[in-house]
This record gives C-alpha cells, structure tokens and sequence, in this order.
C-alpha cells in the first residue's frame, strides 16, 4: 500500500505532499539507527543541560532494527511516512495479541488494533527541536501514522477501535490532538496509560471534526 498524504511544513505553514506506505523494510529500520537516534540523543544532552529533563523521551533505547523479525508475523503491520526523501514517521500496530481487545466498559472486550510503536523523526518533535535550538521541520506525521492504524482498523472490522500505552511525554497528543479516551493505567505494562478510540471518536477523527 502506498498512499499520497499530505503534513505541514512548520516553515510556511502550508501542507506538503507526503507517501504513507506499508512495505516497511530492514533498511528502513536502520535508516532510523543512523539517522534519527544520534540526533535523538544530541538533543538529549541539550535538554539535560539546559535543566529540562523532563521533556526528553522515554524512547531513547528504541531500537527498530530489533524488530526485523517481526516483519514476517502476519499479525503485525509496520507503516512509515516518506517526505523530501526522508523517513519522517513509523508506526507498528498489531491486529492479534492480548493488547487487541478494548477496555472501555462500553465496548469491553470487542476486538481493536493495537498501536505497539509510533516515532516521528525527532527533528519533527517540538521537544527534541528544543534541545537543537530549532523549531520542529514537519507537523501532523503522529497523527496521519494515526489516521492509518485507524483505517486499518476499518479494514480488519474492528470499526475504527484501536488501543495502546502512551509514554508519558506524548500523553497530551493522544489526548488533546488525537481525542482518544483515557482509560486507566496499565501495571503490567509499566504503568502507562492506556487510550482507546471508539467507532465515532475514530470516526470524528478521521473526518476532522473535534480537531
């Protein structure tokens, strides 16, 4: 699958023609190792001194290269965002697993997709461009990686449900921008919170509405 979509440009403001494709490869993943973790862990070191350490993210040791095994599990789907030749986004979501099934009391128990991992490449993160004393290059990557698990979702007959643990740093994203509903934290999974969309919140969501 690839698709034309379309992020913004923080230099002008103004959208910009973007691919969304699902044939995600190893030298993807190690795209993601030679490029995007040193900067990652450059700006980390700004933010430490500059005494902000809040603001550095907990997925400092992600490595995607550990994940090339999983490619061939038929159960997972890895996406990415490509923009000016660059990786600018990934995402891993799973349609089966014990973290496909929802938690709101509403629909407990109903079948859902599971984001597993999104990253945008730090300079898009207004953290880590904070740190390199710059402004973030591209805005909207999360939430068209989003829009696919969404879609995804649509397409395994799950209606637009989809779940998964926030880290803490990106807790108001899925919040404020994305609109998922909060449900609990999770203490086999390090304490993190859980989020869901139902059918009519995924619904809104990809619509635009609320946003």
């Amino acid at each position: 699958m690839k698709a034309h979509i379309e992020i913004i440009d923080n230099r002008t403001g103004s959208p910009v023609a973007a691919e969304l494709f699902d044939e995600v490869t190893v030298e993807h993943f190690i795209e993601t190792q030679q490029e995007w973790r040193p900067i990652v862990l450059k700006a980390a070191r700004q933010l430490a001194k500059l005494g902000s350490r809040e603001l550095i993210p907990q997925h400092l040791h992600w490595d995607w290269t550990a994940k090339a095994p999983e490619l061939s599990v038929l159960a997972n789907t890895f996406c990415g965002i490509r923009c000016e030749k660059k990786l600018q986004g990934l995402m891993k979501v799973q349609t089966v697993g014990e973290f496909c099934r929802c938690r709101l009391p509403e629909q407990e128990g109903r079948a859902l997709v599971y984001v597993d991992y999104v990253e945008v490449a730090p300079w898009n993160l207004k953290a880590l461009a904070l740190g390199l004393g710059e402004k973030p290059r591209f805005n909207a990557v999360g939430s068209r990686l989003i829009e696919a698990a969404v879609r995804k979702s649509i397409e395994e007959e799950c209606k637009g449900r989809i779940g998964l643990h926030s880290l803490p740093i990106t807790e108001q994203f899925y919040r404020k921008v994305c609109r998922m509903t909060p449900v609990g934290r999770d203490s086999a999974k390090q304490n993190l919170l859980w989020l869901e969309f139902t059918p009519d919140q995924a619904e809104s969501f990809l619509t635009g509405e609320g946003l």
